[in-house]
């Protein structure tokens, strides 16, 4: 017997194995630690719908045998990972592009509705049939409803590419023109698939269109490791001011901007007293406990230079004072509860931050706002010494 779908299930196989290296060496070069974490969703969304056409193109050639029950159960997984990628994939660029949702709770909760009703109506077909049933061969069948899942799918898809092509449009530089038109992919890639799959049926083409883009992805992130500070794996210099740059161009009184300058007290007594290998391996510990923080506060984490970090946090839900406590008291006890670097010496460091509520202001206004107060603090809480 001829096995038409085991094919299928192999290059989907594979598409598991390559896009799970690419998801271990995603890295935070492209943003925020949030950014990360809503592609890295994606992918594992997109890993658990290849996971389910596996099992389903295995059952269909007879391979193995799965009860009707676990049939149904398996194809509502799937579509509802595809309505999951998608979510993630909206999170991700409404973060990137600073969308206006990505600024309103109210908002951010609304725009989960969708998915929530079209995932309910995904698992509840299994006992009803509403969007799709599995018909008397074992087939998958979908029904004159399924349009509503399609809409949220495409939902969560064209309003972020409205807001790229918006972007695009208005990009300052060539690089981030084309950075934003690669995002325009993820919208295409489901069209085209959605078109050809019904002339191919036993070819995984939305499963290699999603694959193609992920790849491409990929290939952009890994061409802006110039954006990253090659000792500590943070954003650096340049990227911190790009990124800077297009936040407190949105900044405003009811959605502020936080940049925070943090420099390490006594840097240059640990490469005098250590060597400056150790203090190498004192600044790379420090940027770790500094990258696990930004990603508690899902805040963008950089190098600036020498012993100096920043972070800059597109909110202003927790107060810069009480945040700088928080962050004493988070490296103290990574020191000291020994979860982090263990070093001869104890790393503490002061920090300064500037507030953007308008409009206009120029990175160098800010930072150098940040910077004097950070000088400001050293001066009276540990003394003027590098």
């Amino acid at each position: 017997m001829t096995k038409a779908y085991l094919l299928y299930a192999i290059v989907e196989f594979y598409c598991i194995i390559y896009i799970g290296t690419i998801s271990h060496r995603l890295t935070g070069s492209i943003g925020s630690e949030y950014e990360v974490r809503q592609l890295r969703r994606m992918i594992y969304s997109y890993i658990g719908m290849l996971v389910a056409d596996i099992l389903w193109a295995l059952n269909m050639d007879n391979i193995i045998t799965m009860p009707l029950f676990l049939n149904k159960v398996i194809n509502a997984i799937d579509i509802s990972c595809i309505v999951f990628g998608c979510y993630f994939w909206y999170r991700f660029l409404e973060d990137r592009l600073m969308m206006p949702s990505s600024r309103s709770r109210t908002i951010y909760w609304l725009s989960m509705v969708p998915m929530i009703v079209a995932i309910s109506l995904d698992f509840i077909s299994i006992f009803t049939g509403w969007l799709f049933y599995i018909d008397a061969e074992g087939n998958y069948q979908s029904t004159d409803l399924f349009w509503i899942h399609t809409l949220v799918n495409y939902y969560y898809l064209a309003v972020p590419t409205v807001a790229t092509i918006h972007a695009a449009i208005h990009a300052k530089t060539k690089d981030e023109r084309s950075e934003y038109l690669t995002y325009m992919l993820y919208m295409i890639a489901p069209l085209i698939s959605g078109f050809l799959e019904d002339y191919f049926p036993g070819v995984p083409l939305l499963a290699l269109n999603i694959f193609m883009v992920i790849q491409i992805m990929f290939l952009m992130i890994q061409n802006k490791q110039v954006n990253n500070d090659a000792l500590t794996g943070l954003n650096n210099r340049k990227r911190l001011s790009q990124y800077l740059r297009a936040v407190a161009a949105r900044a405003d009184a009811e959605h502020p901007v936080v940049l925070y300058m943090i420099d390490i007290n006594h840097f240059k007594s640990i490469n005098d007293t250590y060597g400056h290998l150790e203090g190498d391996k004192a600044l790379n510990g420090f940027a770790s406990l500094l990258k696990e923080f930004a990603a508690r506060h899902d805040a963008f984490a950089a190098r600036y230079g020498g012993d100096e970090f920043c972070m800059v946090m597109n909110s202003l839900k927790t107060d810069p004072e009480q945040l700088i406590k928080e962050f004493h008291s988070f490296v103290k006890s990574r020191q000291s509860s020994g979860q982090s670097f263990v070093k001869p010496y104890i790393i503490q460091a002061s920090m300064g931050y500037c507030i953007v509520n308008e409009a206009g202001r120029s990175t160098d206004e800010i930072i150098g706002k940040a910077d004097r107060m950070l000088y400001e603090n050293k001066k009276t809480a540990h003394g003027f010494s590098n």
